[in-house]
């Protein structure tokens, strides 16, 4: 098992802490969509986030979409994670150029103001939708500010991926860290006293070398118990069927006008970046059945 993801108990039940080695998939994510410094670094911490989110969740069906939707240069960025240990995401704005100066001061201002969106869908007719405004653009911090107000559950987050000079990813992790109630708040405190001290996930990650690792360290190993350990990898699960219906779903008449003009429409996922080519009659004859 390369990357993946631990649940754990600690401070006698007083604390539940979840970390993640993402750096493989991570690796992988910025070599499908050949992201620069900055996008890898956010889609990074988006990824390991949204994991982490998905496996909060007791519904073994549920699938966790954590979406950014930015004013500044990056524009945002979309995150999805299942029980299965998949993940999969996208930037909206990969063109580094196009950053300019706000290139300079890191992810969070290249995201700008915005909000956060968690949807965890069960399969029912309506998913579960939770959003805040940005706090720092940062992912971590505005995940922690999450938590605090839409689940009032005191939680701390680090995210972290650091990169090679040739933008290969040596490292990629993430912790969550929250108080369950009755848990004594001078828990946190020390706890985010040590991560200050690490200087970051990353650090933490190489310090220690497993997510079962860094939960230890990060509790002084008070009374951890280790209860779920999950493999993670970026995969994209889409198909000519579903990329059909999504050309489909624009509406009868607008893809009528399309293939008035094209034989051939060409349509490429958001996720893994496969093209998929369909044929004017092959649209026809969809549009009939």
């Amino acid at each position: 098992m390369s990357d993946y993801l631990i649940r754990a108990l600690a401070y006698n039940n007083q604390v539940r802490a979840f970390a993640i080695d993402g750096t493989d998939l991570v690796n992988k994510a910025v070599n499908i969509h050949s992201l620069n410094p900055l996008a890898a670094s956010a889609l990074g911490r988006g990824l390991m986030g949204t994991a982490m989110l998905n496996y909060m969740q007791k519904d073994k069906n549920v699938v966790t979409t954590l979406q950014i939707v930015g004013q500044g240069p990056m524009k945002g960025l979309v995150c999805i994670a299942d029980k299965t240990g998949t993940l999969k995401g996208y930037i909206k704005n990969n063109d580094y150029e196009s950053y300019g100066e706000d290139g300079l001061f890191g992810v969070g201002a290249c995201l700008g103001k915005g909000v956060l969106n968690i949807i965890h869908d069960l399969g029912l007719k309506t998913p579960y939708t939770g959003m805040i405004p940005l706090q720092s653009g940062e992912i971590g911090d505005d995940l922690a500010y999450y938590f605090t107000t839409s689940e009032q559950t005191p939680s701390l987050v680090a995210l972290g991926v650091k990169l090679l000079p040739n933008q290969t990813v040596s490292l990629a992790a993430g912790i969550i860290v929250q108080l369950l109630p009755g848990a004594d708040e001078k828990i946190i405190t020390n706890i985010e006293q040590k991560i200050y001290n690490m200087k970051s996930a990353t650090a933490l990650l190489k310090k220690t070398n497993s997510p079962e690792g860094m939960i230890r360290e990060l509790m002084n190993n008070n009374e951890v118990v280790i209860t779920e350990r999950v493999a993670m990898g970026y995969k994209c699960n889409c198909s000519e069927e579903k990329m059909l219906q999504g050309v489909l779903s624009i509406g009868k008449e607008t893809v009528m006008e399309i293939i008035g003009e094209q034989e051939i429409v060409e349509t490429r996922c958001h996720f893994c970046q496969q093209n998929y080519h369909f044929s004017r009659e092959k649209l026809k004859k969809s549009l009939k059945e």
